[in-house]
């Protein structure tokens, strides 16, 4: 059974974690001759109507839990309203695993969406004798990241969330855990609360990249072309690569930024730019598809991805597939994903006291290193993770006490 809030073959970020965990089990269940119960909403149900392949629709079987229309005013806030109506899906998802835990004989049920250790489960309402996996969550985050020069209230403001978030994510996290059989942690924070209960805990960053066949020629050119990537927003920092642009060390340097910039973190970043007059080696791209960021990435020196949060960067683990070397602050799933990778790059220790001099010599150091790519951010990743879960949820049946296993 797969429980998935939002599934979109379409989508990014969560949506397509969904979609990506849904084809891989249902191709793993092709060859075991299994049938996959999905549980989701039902836009995330339209969504997937006509976009299975056939060869997998008929080992499929979707519940859908009804939500009620939401209040006009939830509207005006839009993606937050989305946690509320996570944890009421979730409410309401628990007669939907009544029913399914009378009806079926489940080897495994695994939660997918929303990947966060702040909000709940139900599958952690299935029956003792179903085998329980929890994830990928995790959502690796170091308030010292928010308090590196220079400081906005904006920033401010996220480091007394992080700040918060550090004392208070672990309590649901860790009660959840004790809940499950097994938790996936996308990073190394996570599995440091998990480490805490007595559940079982496995590292799998929920990052998939599928390179292009064909890929561009690295060319030639002057100076350090540094490349920074993602959702203009404030807690993920790129403020510090602008600063680190205006050191000596980096005076013949260019930034590359890629990433919607009609925000108000944008305009920051456009202000911050011209205050530190360095505008004229700073190119702001706007978004650009997958295929064009992979590009620049080939031509780029250094990838800084200065975040202070993150799950699994899908980022950091496209500049490891392109040979790219990565700058990146420890503690944080950019960092687990690099370290994962094995590829080159530099770890910045997450410290209030980094100046852009600290920043500056590190992507100097990063543009040094060799290009050394991995192959292993895969699509087949997530079906061998399936037919694991699926081994251990049959072995865990059978150990069951008056249990013979399944048939």
């Amino acid at each position: 059974m797969l429980s998935s809030f939002t599934v979109h073959p379409d989508m990014p970020s969560e949506p397509g974690i969904g979609w990506q965990f849904l084809i891989a089990t249902l191709e793993h269940a092709r060859t075991v001759d299994a049938t996959v119960i999905l549980m989701t909403m039902r836009r995330s149900a339209q969504a997937c109507s006509g976009r299975i392949p056939a060869e997998l629709e008929q080992h499929l079987e979707i519940v859908t839990v009804e939500i009620p229309l939401a209040p006009p005013f939830f509207r005006w806030h839009y993606p937050r309203f989305t946690r509320i109506e996570h944890e009421l899906w979730v409410r309401l998802a628990v007669k939907h695993i009544r029913e399914i835990d009378r009806t079926y004989s489940v080897v495994y049920a695994h939660h997918v969406t929303f990947a966060s250790e702040i909000l709940s489960t139900p599958i952690t309402r299935m029956s003792p004798s179903t085998y329980k996996v929890w994830g990928p969550i995790g959502a690796g985050g170091v308030a010292e990241v928010f308090a590196i020069s220079p400081t906005s209230p904006a920033s401010r403001r996220q480091w007394f969330l992080q700040t918060a978030r550090d004392q208070l994510a672990s309590i649901p996290a860790k009660h959840i855990a004790r809940r499950c059989n097994l938790v996936l942690a996308q990073n190394g924070a996570m599995e440091a609360t998990v480490a805490q209960t007595d559940t079982r805990c496995r590292r799998f960053p929920n990052v998939v990249v599928d390179l292009p066949t064909t890929r561009p020629v690295r060319t030639e050119h002057d100076g350090i072309v540094v490349l920074v990537v993602g959702h203009l927003i404030t807690r993920k920092r790129q403020e510090l690569a602008i600063e680190a642009l205006a050191s000596s060390r980096l005076q013949h340097a260019h930034l590359h930024i890629v990433g919607f910039d009609s925000t108000s973190h944008g305009a920051y970043l456009h202000r911050r730019a011209k205050t530190l007059a360095v505008q004229d080696r700073v190119t702001f791209h706007g978004s650009l598809d997958r295929a064009a960021v992979l590009d620049m990435m080939v031509q780029s020196d250094v990838l800084m991805h200065p975040s202070g949060r993150e799950g699994a960067s899908g980022v950091v683990g496209e500049a490891a597939a392109c040979g790219l070397p990565v700058v990146c602050f420890e503690r944080t799933g950019a960092s687990s994903v690099l370290e994962d990778s094995r590829t080159s790059g530099v770890v910045l220790p997450a410290d209030s006291a980094t100046t852009r001099d600290m920043m500056a010599e590190a992507i100097v150091r990063a543009s040094t290193m060799k290009r050394i790519s991995t192959t292993q951010w895969t699509k087949q990743r997530f079906v061998g993770l399936a037919a694991q879960l699926y081994a251990e949820g049959l072995a865990f049946d059978s150990a069951l006490p008056d249990r013979a296993g399944r048939p």
